[in-house]
This record gives structure tokens, sequence and C-alpha cells, in this order.
């Protein structure tokens, strides 16, 4: 199957914090946060979008590595069109290594969506632009999205609070490192609980919110929330399958690495560390949360909206 998708210039400014490192780490490290994503959601493609093989077309928008649409493709059939959109290719996979209903293509989600793109998509996949969206961005984001999708499809938006990040059990150096997440998030004019706003903006924009699942769904049975978060899945930090919690807390630190980083070579202020002494406190938290100490965690989202029409 051919693909029509058409690369779109992205804009160059990014707001990525990790854009330095290697495309080969950061890929390792974007992948093992997907597979413990999936593993503590229980799913890629969320069960309340009913008759999966039956989709036409779906979108991976901020796809990175392309790992969830690729890993999605080997479900679906092949008649499925399959296109993953982000501001830069340099995480992209290899093109010989990709089925042929799958294309990756350039775009920015906060600038117009072009017309080829519009209602074209009966499900569009979002993820991990927590980091990079500002507070004031991601109505702007929703509504741009709404246009990729039919009437009648679906927006599934998977995210996580920097806010809500913990170490557990606390201990100085560990949870200064966690607190990290959401500082950076709040400096960077972000919102360190922009989970809790998704589902206000896919309702301003024509979304039906999903409720979240009451039964055993791929082995992942959910707590009712007490409220109504607007919520399809919450997985809290302290709920985490014991099978992912060393590998997870891991990649926090790998990423935490790069950020301090980040921090250190552009004099970023805080109350942790200088440039100098940025050294040492990655040491110490590495101390702090090696085998048997704290482990680190931040709450994983999924919210889901149905289009009106």
């Amino acid at each position: 199957m051919e693909n029509t998708t058409k690369p779109v210039a992205p804009n160059p400014r990014s707001t990525y914090v990790v854009d330095f490192e290697p495309p080969e780490k950061e890929r390792i490290r974007l992948n093992t946060q997907h597979d413990i994503f999936v593993e503590n959601t229980g799913h890629l493609l969320p069960p309340a979008i009913p008759d999966h093989e039956s989709l036409i077309a779906i979108a991976d928008v901020a796809t990175g590595t392309g790992i969830w649409l690729t890993q999605l493709s080997e479900l679906l059939p092949s008649t499925a069109t399959l296109d993953g959109f982000d501001i830069t290719d340099r995480l992209f996979p290899d093109p010989s290594t990709l089925r042929q209903n799958v294309s990756f293509s350039l775009l920015n989600v906060l600038e117009p969506i072009p017309e080829i793109l519009h209602e074209k998509y009966d499900v569009v996949h979002i993820r991990g632009l927590c980091l990079v969206l500002k507070t004031g961005e991601w109505d702007g984001v929703v509504k741009n999205v709404a246009k990729m999708i039919k009437p009648g499809g679906y927006l599934a938006w998977n995210e996580t609070n920097p806010g809500s990040t913990q170490a557990i059990p606390p201990t100085k150096i560990a949870s200064q490192g966690a607190a990290v997440l959401g500082y950076m998030c709040k400096l960077r004019g972000g919102d360190p609980f922009c989970c809790n706003s998704i589902p206000t903006h896919l309702r301003n924009n024509g979304f039906t919110v999903i409720s979240p699942p009451t039964q055993l769904t791929m082995g992942y049975a959910p707590t009712p929330p007490t409220v109504d978060t607007g919520f399809y899945l919450h997985v809290t930090g302290n709920t985490f399958k014991p099978s992912t919690v060393e590998a997870w807390s891991r990649n926090y630190a790998s990423g935490l690495c790069s950020i301090v980083s980040y921090m250190a070579q552009h004099n970023v202020p805080n109350e942790w560390f200088t440039p100098e002494t940025a050294g040492e406190f990655i040491k110490e938290f590495l101390e702090e949360t090696g085998e048997g100490g704290s482990r680190v965690f931040f709450d994983l989202v999924c919210v889901i909206g149905k289009k009106g029409g």
C-alpha cells in the first residue's frame, strides 16, 4: 500500500530537553519507557476503541522512535494505514525495517494541520508531551489534532504528570532527583500536573471522554476512581507491576542524568546543585537508587476521547 502522507516542514524551535543526547541512547531510553508503559497499562491500543481489526487509518503524533506504531503494525491487518508524525526525524526507525503500510513524516502539531490530513484517521494516538508543551498550548494541540480525526473517531492520549514523581521509599537525594522533573516542566512554562487538564481540553473541543473500564482487561484490573478525573486509566507509582519496577527506576535515572547535564551546561538555577556540583549530585542519586535502594516513579495516565459527528 502506498502512503500519500507528505512531509511537513517542522518548526526549528524544539523544546525537547535532551535533544543533545546521541540518538541511539535516547532511542533505548524511550523504547524502554514505552515497554514499561504498555506493561503497566495493559495495552497498545486501548480496548475502549472498538473493532481494532476494522480500523482503516491510525496516526501516532509525537511518535519519537516509532515503537508504538511499529508494534501496532504487527497486530493489525496490512490494509490499515499507519502514519507516525514528529517535529524531528532524528529518532525515526530505518525505513527499510518498516512494513509497507507504515510511514513516518514531519509534523508540528502547534501549527495548522495540512488539509490532506483532515478527517483522515479513525484513531490518533499521542504520548509524552508533558515536558514539551507549555501550559497555554495544550488546548491548541487538541484543536489541531481533532482536525485529523474522522467524525466518530478517537483520540487516545497517554501521558505522565511530572509533578507526581516520587521516590519510594523517600531518601534525601532520590527525592530531590524526583523533584527535578516537575521543576523543569514548570520552569519551561509547562504544567507539572498537565494530565489533569487533558479531559477538559477534549470536552471543550467536541470529544466525549470515555469512562474507565470496570472489568479485567488484558490482565490489568484498574481500580475505578473515587472521583471523576476523566482518566481512562491511572497507574500510580506505588501500583506499578513488580516486574517493571527496577527497569523503570533505572530508566528514570538515565533520563535524569541527561536533564541534570542539560541544566549544568545551561546554568539553570535550582536549589539542589550548581554546574560544579552536578556530577556529585548524580553520583549520590545513583547510590541512593542503586540495588536495594529507593525507586523513582511518576503516574501513568490514559485519556480517551470520541469525536462527535
